[in-house]
Parts: C-alpha cells; sequence; structure tokens
C-alpha cells in the first residue's frame, strides 16, 4: 500500500462542509469541474479534515456527495482518459490506480471503525469502480435517477479494490459474479431490490429524504445504534485478510494468475 498524501489543498474547508444538527453531522462535498485526481482528493480529504477538526462522533453522520464524485467522468478524469485535460502515460495511470485503491480502502475502514451511523447520499451515474465507498456506508440513500454503470472490465490489469468484499457480503458471492461480469447497468430500483441501496428519493428531495432518515435513526437509543454496528462490522471481521489477498495478487503482477496458480497468503 502506498504511503498516505495529504491532498495538496491543506483547507479541508474548500472541499468539506459541515453542519452539526441534533444527533447528527452533516458532511456535504463541494461540487466543481476536477483535474484529473482532485475528486479522490475530496474522497481522501474527508477523513483528513474529520481528524483535523476534532470532530466528535454523532450518533448518525450523513455524507451527501455531489453527482459527479463516483460517477464515470470521474473514473475517466483521475486515469487521465480522453476527456482529461492532459494524457497520462502507462505508469502514470498505474499509480493513480494504486492510489484509488488506498484512499477506497481508507474510506472503508474509517466507516467500519467509526461507532457513528454513516448515511451515504449519491445520485446521478455511479461507475461501479468507484461505488465502494457508498457501498461501504451502513445506510445507502440514492436518487431515482442513479444509474450504477459498469465499468469494472474497462481496465483488467485494475484491481476492483473493495467492491468484490463488499458485493459479497451484501448479495451472496454467486450474485456478486453476476453483477460484476454480466450487468452493464444497473438501475436504481433494481439495486433497490437486490438490497444495494436502502431508500430511493426523487432527484429535487434527494437530501431532504436523506436528512429525514437520518433524523430517524439518530432519534433511536445511542447505544443500540452504537451495538448493532459494532455486531454487524464484528459479523465481517475478514477484511483484512481480503485486502491481504489482493495486495499479494497485485505484487505479482497477475502473472501467477494468469497461469492459472494461486499465491500463497499469510494467515489463510
Amino acid at each position: 500500500m502506498c504511503p498516505r498524501k495529504n491532498p495538496p489543498n491543506p483547507d479541508r474547508r474548500a472541499l468539506v462542509a459541515v453542519e452539526r444538527l441534533p444527533n447528527m453531522t452533516v458532511l456535504r462535498f463541494h461540487g466543481r469541474e476536477a483535474p484529473a485526481g482532485a475528486d479522490l482528493e475530496l474522497l481522501d480529504g474527508l477523513w483528513q479534515f474529520w481528524e483535523a477538526e476534532h470532530l466528535e462522533p454523532s450518533p448518525v453522520v450523513v455524507v451527501i456527495a455531489p453527482p459527479d464524485l463516483l460517477s464515470p467522468r470521474s473514473l475517466e478524469r483521475l486515469l487521465g482518459g480522453p476527456s482529461a485535460t492532459n494524457g497520462a502515460s502507462a505508469a502514470e495511470v498505474s499509480e493513480r490506480i494504486v492510489r484509488e485503491g488506498n484512499v477506497t480502502r481508507r474510506f472503508v475502514e474509517h466507516v467500519r471503525r467509526l461507532d457513528s451511523f454513516v448515511v451515504g447520499v449519491v445520485g446521478g451515474e455511479v461507475t461501479f469502480r468507484l461505488v465502494a465507498p457508498l457501498f461501504a456506508c451502513d445506510y445507502r440513500i440514492v436518487s431515482s435517477d442513479t444509474v450504477f454503470v459498469n465499468t469494472a472490465q474497462d481496465l483488467p490489469r485494475a484491481p476492483l479494490n473493495c467492491l468484490p468484499w463488499l458485493l459479497a457480503k451484501m448479495v451472496g458471492g454467486a450474485k456478486a459474479s453476476q453483477l460484476l461480469l454480466d450487468v452493464p447497468r444497473l438501475s436504481a430500483a433494481d439495486a433497490h431490490v437486490l438490497g444495494l441501496v436502502n431508500h430511493i428519493a426523487a432527484p429535487d428531495r434527494l437530501e431532504r429524504e436523506a436528512l429525514k432518515v437520518a433524523e430517524r435513526l439518530s432519534s433511536l437509543p445511542r447505544a443500540t445504534l452504537v451495538s448493532l454496528k459494532r455486531a454487524i462490522v464484528a459479523s465481517s471481521n475478514d477484511f483484512q485478510t481480503y485486502i491481504q489477498q489482493v495486495d499479494t495478487d497485485a505484487a505479482t503482477g497477475g502473472v501467477m494468475l494468469e497461469r492459472g496458480l494461486r499465491p500463497k497468503t499469510k494467515g489463510v
């Protein structure tokens, strides 16, 4: 895993707006036209901002992302694709892929460690390759026009980071494989049927509906929320084993996998 780097912009308030409400904290990413990699700065900057501000954990934390944060267009910018301002070399793309993986893992790990119940809120197009931060949240709310776009196979040498693990936990291994291999697009309604999202709202009411849900959750006894969160996290404590396997596969350069061999993983 690459060493952690702070985003170039030291002012976290330029990335995230914080609103403290009774029993909940609302974190809003600022939407913007971002150069390649800046979307990851937004995502990674969230928890650095949280730590820098020494925010006390509220019973419920609502994370509201701008429509483009997890989109295919965002991924394209990140990896220096056709719409990027400057083309990127293979080495640069590889470095960005690794950085994407590190940011995603940190997000998942923070959500799992936090005793707060985390509500993720997004709308618009969401690419499978960047959807893990949403699926890692304890409660997921999307707009009715949300479409999950399967870009998982666009970069066969790129790891899918936490997504296979998250999907397998949410819908089972067989359905996870089907989603990753056979489903090019998934509507909000279909995602709701599968249990990938918990609530769907009209686009113009997305934030209001999310805050209404968060208010209902925050009205529950805090001890109940914390106990439930810890129990759910404890039920899937093989996350580090999964990450270790992904790192082992990446370290082999894919050679052993292409030959049908399984690299040895410590502790497995």
